[in-house]
């Protein structure tokens, strides 16, 4: 891994009210098939600040070939309804910061749910600065309704183009 790894990002899902899930992929190339044959240390935060002054978790993971270099943490025992951010480390580099948050307590009074949904879109048509709005806003859930991004290349009016190299069959 010579270059910087955190090239698709991270993110987390699958919110319960004491835990949350997180995740990353190691790739110097967007779409690289493999970056190493080997397991690679990743080592991941959870703050109750974007500061990462107070660090509520922490821990080690192997990022293996066998799993394309993903990294899957299952997170538990964190308080209901609250806002922690987050990011991962390996080799010398560290993730952008990512910012999730807990479910509410199944007892929560729930009067009100602000969301987002986001559908298909290619990623060389657009360059879907809703998703900015998004990440600014005070939502609660963002839900991804059928395909997330398209990565083949068609039409000819493109704002950017996908670099993605042909993968042998």
């Amino acid at each position: 891994m010579s270059r910087y790894p955190f090239t698709l990002g991270v993110a987390s899902g699958c919110p319960r009210p004491d835990g949350v899930v997180l995740w990353t992929r190691l790739a110097d190339e967007p779409i690289a098939a493999e970056i190493d044959a080997s397991s690679i240390a990743v080592r991941w935060e959870l703050a109750r600040d974007e500061q990462f002054r107070d660090i509520v978790r922490h821990g080690d993971a192997q990022a293996t070939p066998e799993l394309a270099h993903s990294v899957h943490v299952e997170l538990r025992g964190l308080e209901p309804d609250r806002q922690y951010w987050y990011r991962f480390m390996a080799g010398g580099a560290t993730s952008a910061v990512g910012r999730t948050r807990t479910a509410p307590a199944p007892s929560a009074d729930m009067r009100r749910l602000k969301f987002a949904f986001a559908s298909c879109q290619h990623f060389e048509q657009g360059y879907f600065g809703a998703y900015r709005h998004m990440a600014a806003e005070d939502i609660d859930l963002v839900v991804f309704l059928g395909d997330y991004i398209y990565e083949s290349s068609w039409g000819r009016k493109h704002v950017r183009k996908h670099e993605a190299r042909s993968r042998p069959p």
